[in-house]
């Protein structure tokens, strides 16, 4: 399991190494981003549910915002934009793009005042946190009454998950944590609930879906033909989820 320092050495420059320099994956987002300014709210709901679910517009967190994908659809929205963000390198290009506050580190160094957000927004974070009871503590206790929290993360109780588990385990050989160091913690779908319900929050919609991952973009990658065709292999599966929940 990695620890504190493991994690800061590996985020840094985290989206110009590895995978995302192999799939140019700040240009596809580039793309994305200026796809998201054209949809209306119906759109943007069926785009991202987990976005349809909030009593108003106001201040949004997107914590750990990457390249900002929860960003633009927040901008969309009419929502007032916060960050957090390790990586420079992201949160130069999020500044480029959005009106957004950033602040560098650490959700839990950021102080954020209590009941101060009407939408929290994590996508793929809470996976790679040390201690994820207390991220999920810390987001209800600067959430406001009545505010969402929306968690995205891959859904381990996946059939494709499941089935790389057990052929593994037949083989005598120990399943790698999805992909090595930076994931800390994985979370059956079943598991992310009862962490929600013990923090007295309010699920209101809980879902799997698929990578998504274009087929178009998949042929531009650059990267060994083995890694595309297990991309592939992921795109028939949902391997991932989201839990929406106010407080």
């Amino acid at each position: 399991m990695a620890d504190a320092n493991d994690l800061f050495q590996y985020y840094n420059n985290y989206y110009d190494k590895d995978i995302y320099q192999s799939t140019d994956y700040k240009s596809t987002i580039k793309e994305e981003i200026l796809k998201v300014k054209s949809l209306d709210k119906g759109e943007i709901f069926k785009s991202a549910p987990h976005f349809s679910i909030y009593e108003k517009v106001g201040k949004f967190l997107d914590v750990g915002c990457g390249l900002g994908m929860g960003l633009a659809y927040a901008h969309q929205l009419g929502f007032e934009l916060y960050a957090t963000e390790f990586d420079q390198g992201a949160i130069d290009f999020v500044e480029s793009e959005f009106p957004v506050k950033v602040f560098k580190g650490e959700l839990s160094t950021a102080n954020f005042p209590d009941n101060y957000f009407d939408f929290i927004h994590i996508s793929h974070v809470i996976e790679h946190v040390l201690e994820p009871k207390a991220y999920i503590a810390e987001m209800k206790r600067i959430l406001k009454p009545g505010g969402t929290l929306a968690i995205g993360t891959p859904d381990m109780s996946s059939l494709l998950y499941k089935s790389y588990k057990w052929l593994n385990h037949l083989q005598l050989k120990v399943p790698r944590i999805i992909d090595g160091l930076e994931h800390t913690f994985i979370f059956p779908k079943h598991l992310l609930a009862a962490l929600i319900k013990e923090q007295g929050l309010q699920i209101k919609l809980h879902y799997s879906h698929t990578l998504g991952d274009k087929y178009s973009n998949l042929i531009k990658y650059k990267m060994p033909l083995k890694n595309k065709l297990t991309r592939v292999v992921q795109n028939f599966f949902k391997i991932n989820q989201w839990i929406v929940c106010v407080k």
